[in-house]
């Protein structure tokens, strides 16, 4: 049985107002007072050595070119670069649930509460992904019971799964309207592959942090605005509130001063 479509009234909480175009994430105020950063403690000298050695120190080595080649500025860089990697925490989290959440809207509103059981649908599907849509499908069914619904197969689902929907084999299942009706902010110049573009972007810098590689040097703030963007095309006002709740923006003017710098403060400093 077809569900009912998802209405524009979903976004009621999240108005369309101002111009047509959506408001960019760099307009977005900050909140007065921002979070304040959480620093992680500094390890001892001989706490240093050891961390390097179970680390291995090419680890270590990949911060000694922004560190000016002070092995001990390195192991700063790398904490502070830990301190960045969480810092995106909050705006990848909320990211990926609006955009999951909306495409998921997507899916109902063209293919009703039974989506996962569309033939059409698994025919297009890649096989990867419909093997991965089988697994969830059997393990919600396990906990659930009768009472699975689609928001527990959608929820047990990857970010890859969800941008696999914005393909272009999904073009006239689901995008033939365009993106606008579940991204509403969107300018109504996007297509279907600015939204593919914009979640693979994400996915691989989440992908790249939780593999705990260097971000600082990645164009981070980039990747903020991009990230703090796509929520917008959904909802402003979520938007907004993510964007200052995100401790990105403080933790990147954090960024340890180099050993040059701090001698050169020093020099001026002394009697």
């Amino acid at each position: 049985m077809k569900a009912a479509p998802v209405s524009r009234s979903a976004f009621r909480s999240c108005p369309r107002e101002g111009p047509k175009q959506p408001v960019r994430s760099s307009r977005i105020q900050l909140m007065q007072t921002p979070p304040k950063n959480q620093l992680i403690p500094r390890p001892t000298p001989d706490q240093v050595v050891r961390l390097e050695t179970v680390m291995q120190p090419q680890r270590i080595s990949r911060y000694l070119p922004a560190a000016e080649f002070d092995r001990s500025a390195a192991f700063e860089m790398y904490l502070w670069n830990c301190e960045l990697s969480e810092a995106f925490y909050i705006p990848l989290h909320f990211a990926e649930i609006i955009i999951r959440n909306a495409i998921h809207n997507a899916l109902l509103n063209r293919l009703g509460e039974s989506w996962f059981e569309h033939q059409t649908f698994l025919k297009v599907i890649d096989p990867r992904f419909r093997s991965e849509l089988e697994i969830a499908i059997d393990d919600e069914r396990e906990q659930h019971g009768s009472a699975t619904n689609s928001h527990h197969i959608a929820s047990a689902l990857t970010f890859g799964f969800w941008e696999h929907l914005t393909t272009k084999r999904f073009d006239r299942m689901i995008w033939s309207k365009g993106i606008r009706y579940n991204f509403p902010n969107a300018h109504h110049l996007r297509r279907r592959e600015d939204l593919q573009r914009h979640i693979e972007s994400i996915r691989r810098w989440r992908n790249r942090i939780a593999h705990h590689r260097a971000i600082f040097d990645k164009e981070p703030v980039k990747k903020h605005q991009e990230i703090v963007e796509v929520i917008n095309w959904v909802c402003t006002e979520s938007a907004s509130w993510v964007n200052s709740a995100s401790r990105v923006m403080q933790t990147i003017a954090s960024r340890p001063t180099p050993p040059s710098r701090r001698k050169a403060e020093g020099a001026t400093t002394a009697p």
